[in-house]
């Protein structure tokens, strides 16, 4: 695939921002972030790209694009799990799951590496299409998070009629802990996640008082720029090899992640 639309796929490229454990700061996945290298304006970022991309036919190409890319740049490291945006409308299509699956067995790379986040504010019109989609995925070995969690008005909704394995909570409520709304609705998120056997993520972290507050009300894993800049193929490969000297020199206590570039 050369171009979607008018855009040339060689001026679309990944960066990748990690996900640590909450409680260790170890590295546990990363997110594959869409960026434009415009030959004129430099690198843009994801909402100005996506706004190049405003046919469901596009979309769908892209979704396709990032999923491969993702996939294929994954196997630079060993066994890190790399998750992936998708359309929420891409779940309505019968062949879905199976063509992933196809794609991930083309690639090379193992499904439980795979995860695939839906973006909450979506609209899923076809809950049975979307459940016998994620249930063959699921069952494959690759995980499914709701993304921006909290921020739409169906948030309940799904999370009562899709099965999913992690919740990520928006970084809007993230910006607010110090309010107490905020920090109310954060804390009924993990207690309802937990409550629910589901992981939670909780994305733009950048304070070490965001990090107490959500690690104190049970968040498993933080994102964000206070642990990293979305970063190059060769900086989550740095991050990796400094995570793992620094195990082997002190394997009792995991070290903190440190910035990609």
């Amino acid at each position: 695939m050369d171009m979607i639309g008018s855009i040339r796929t060689r001026e679309l490229t990944l960066l990748y921002q990690p996900q640590v454990v909450a409680r260790t700061g170890a590295l546990e996945c990363v997110e594959a972030l869409l960026r434009h290298e415009h030959p004129r304006r430099g690198l843009l970022g994801a909402s100005e790209t996506l706004a190049n991309f405003n046919t469901p036919e596009l979309l769908e190409q892209l979704d396709w694009w990032v999923l491969e890319r993702a996939c294929r740049d994954a196997l630079n490291w060993k066994s890190l799990p790399v998750s992936i945006n998708i359309s929420a409308t891409q779940l309505r299509r019968p062949d879905f799951a199976m063509r992933v699956l196809e794609l991930v067995a083309r690639v090379g790379i193992a499904p439980y590496r795979v995860e695939l986040e839906i973006v909450e504010g979506s609209f899923i019109d076809d809950f049975e299409a979307a459940t016998c989609n994620i249930n063959v995925l699921r069952e494959a070995g690759i995980r499914i998070a709701l993304d921006d969690f909290g921020t739409g008005y169906s948030s309940l909704t799904y999370l009562l009629k899709i099965p999913v394995d992690k919740v990520k909570i928006d970084k809007s409520f993230v910006d607010n802990v110090a309010n107490v709304k905020s920090a109310v609705v954060i804390q009924a998120i993990v207690a309802l996640a937990r409550a629910s056997g589901l992981k939670v993520t909780a994305e733009g972290v950048e304070s070490a008082e965001q990090q107490r507050f959500l690690r104190t009300v049970g968040c498993h894993y933080l994102q964000g720029y206070l642990f990293a800049m979305p970063g190059s193929i060769d900086g989550i490969t740095r991050l990796l090899k400094e995570q793992a000297a620094a195990q082997q020199a002190a394997p009792v206590v995991a070290p903190p992640v440190r910035k990609a570039s």
